[in-house]
């Protein structure tokens, strides 16, 4: 007997999934060991050298290093060949983890396109999010594609993710699930039979989104760039954040370059050059630098790393054990 995937009927369902399967089918290879966490194995790392598949998985919000949120795709990748970037430093999020990642919420809420930042303990707040059933009262069969599976347990531990397939066979019957998400130590897909899904995802609750018909078609160019990852090797010239990254005045950045001989460091500030700094073959530099927007550009070759330091004041109101920070 054949089994058949369920093909999205519009094109909404399909960016829905090809944008979730962006973050779980991505293949990566680390210069130097993550530091990663998971339940099994407590504080560990993903060794240098070793593909991964998958973003990495990393609470994040004491740094504000949430990739697709507040630091690219675009960025994550420029730092995964660079061995003096932040992704291969433990972070101040929780359990120690690397300094880049995404949570449970934050791979489904990028998948459907939608932009408010909520912890996982508050997803039934989305505008349009509504559950169907609760955990135990339905069946494979009710479960249909971009459906989303949510818990809160009574340790107030909580999860989403969400479905990106369901296999069919010549009769029509539901006899499998594939659901994508985010845990520790990265973002995965994977299928279950019936009996297996319905056992993992018993204490899930299942939720729909009502506003499937507003969410964004999938960006081409970030397609694009996950597909053709255009950093791929050490760059001559980077930034521990990465290439168009964000940095806080008062932040120390360290700037790595190499070169086959002297070499200089052209520091353009707001488009106006602003001065240069001289290396031989390879540097570490540590500085800081004030408001604005810079590009370094390496004088022999032209090759260049971009970031942005802003000076930003926060706020933040507590309600209901929830903080929320306004920059």
């Amino acid at each position: 007997m054949n089994y058949n995937s369920t093909l999205p009927d519009t094109p909404q369902k399909a960016a829905i999934i090809a944008r979730a399967r962006q973050l779980t089918d991505f293949k990566w290879t680390p210069v130097r060991d993550v530091p990663t966490y998971t339940h099994d194995k407590g504080n560990s790392v993903l060794p240098a050298g070793i593909e991964v598949i998958g973003f990495p998985y990393s609470s994040t919000e004491r740094i504000d290093k949430f990739i697709t949120e507040n630091v690219s795709i675009e960025t994550f990748l420029s730092v995964i060949p660079d061995p003096y970037s932040k992704l291969y430093q433990a972070g101040k999020g929780a359990f120690n983890s690397c300094n880049y990642g995404i949570v449970c919420n934050g791979l489904v809420r990028y998948a459907l396109g939608i932009k408010r930042r909520v912890s996982t303990l508050c997803w039934p707040t989305i505008p349009g999010m509504r559950c169907i059933a609760k955990k135990g009262e339905y069946s494979t069969n009710d479960i249909k594609l971009c459906d989303i599976l949510y818990v809160v347990n009574e340790n107030r531990s909580n999860h989403t993710a969400i479905i990106t397939d369901i296999f069919k066979d010549d009769n029509n019957e539901t006899v499998g699930i594939e659901v994508s998400e985010a845990g520790r130590p990265f973002c995965i897909r994977h299928s279950f039979s019936n009996k297996d899904f319905l056992e993992k995802y018993k204490l899930f609750a299942l939720w729909r989104y009502d506003c499937l018909n507003d969410v964004p078609l999938l960006d081409e160019h970030e397609d694009n760039l996950i597909k053709n990852n255009p950093y791929n090797k050490q760059p001559n010239i980077a930034v521990d954040n990465g290439d168009k990254s964000n940095y806080l005045e008062g932040e120390k950045i360290i700037i790595s370059a190499k070169t086959e001989s002297v070499d200089t460091i052209t520091v353009f500030k707001d488009g106006e050059k602003a001065e240069e700094i001289r290396f031989d073959k390879k540097a570490l530099i540590t500085r800081d630098f004030t408001k604005g927007y810079y590009t370094l550009t390496l004088e022999k070759t032209g090759e260049s790393v971009e970031f942005c330091v802003n000076k930003a004041k926060l706020e933040h109101e507590v309600k209901n054990g929830e903080i929320t920070v306004y920059a």
